[in-house]
């Protein structure tokens, strides 16, 4: 995958009042899963994704492998959960890496939203379009492979509920690919969170 990558940015993303005590557990879930969509869209992501943390200078922030790995078990679903909370600069280094990556996957974001209104419109085989929900179908059951695999058992949903996240992390991917997506992406971390 190419990645452009202009130069770092600094993240003014303001702490919301009701959270100043840490961040909320729905929200250490949330972001956790937006990374495994990435990872069920892309099988490279997680090396694309310690190479973003060089490139956009998140070093000081995540500074191995490792620690990136220990921020990712932050989600309390997590089979090796942690048991610790993400600071505020990690939640943003993880928006930050989200939101760079998902624009690099735009196109293909785009192409597996539209293959599932086709299919929720009934238009897929009138079209010819059976290979183009192959292709989604690929991508929830890696999701699915991956959620299994990665979170506690017995699995917090059910297989249908897990398809129904994968595919609603995709239009979540999607609304934070755009300019000013880290800034959507972050407040939307907190609709709905309890302090």
């Amino acid at each position: 995958m190419q990645l452009n990558i202009s130069a770092p940015e600094i993240l003014d993303l303001q702490v919301p009042k009701d959270f100043v005590r840490g961040c909320p557990r729905s929200v250490r879930m949330d972001i956790d899963h937006l990374l495994l969509a990435l990872e069920a869209l892309d099988l490279e992501a997680v090396e694309v994704m310690l190479v973003l943390i060089e490139q956009l200078g998140l070093q000081k922030t995540i500074p191995s492998r490792v620690a990136f790995w220990r921020l990712r078990n932050t989600n309390p679903l997590r089979r090796n959960y942690q048991r610790a909370s993400l600071s505020w600069d990690e939640l943003k280094a993880l928006v930050k890496i989200v939101c760079t990556l998902t624009r690099q996957l735009d196109t293909g974001l785009r192409f597996l939203i539209s293959t599932q209104q086709q299919i929720s419109e009934g238009k897929i085989e009138a079209l010819g379009l059976q290979q183009n929900q192959a292709h989604l179908e690929n991508y929830i059951d890696r999701f699915k492979s991956l959620y299994i695999g990665r979170m506690r058992s017995p699995s917090p949903l059910d297989n249908e509920e897990i398809r129904e996240l994968a595919l609603q992390l995709l239009t979540r991917l999607l609304l934070c690919s755009g300019v000013a997506g880290e800034y959507r992406l972050w407040n939307s971390l907190f609709d709905g969170a309890i302090a």
